[in-house]
């Protein structure tokens, strides 16, 4: 009995021109590789940025402002 394993890498890019991503999502499927699009929202990166407890209180304006000088 033969086993075959297969060994999966996942690679993240930020890619800024839509040609780009075209480009890449054909040397893709011409390589035989898996291609996934996954889209974010600057409402995202807020979620994350919540959870990850990277937020600022303040009370009102000028207690903001004082916080941003500092």
């Amino acid at each position: 009995m033969s086993t075959k394993t297969i060994h999966t890498e996942i690679v993240r890019m930020g890619v800024s021109k839509v040609s780009d991503l075209k480009f890449l999502e054909n040397l893709a499927k011409r390589m035989g590789w898996t291609f996934e699009r996954e889209r974010r929202t600057g409402l995202d990166d807020a979620i994350d940025d919540f959870k990850a407890g990277r937020v600022h209180k303040a009370k009102d304006v000028n207690d903001l402002m004082a916080q941003l000088m500092k």
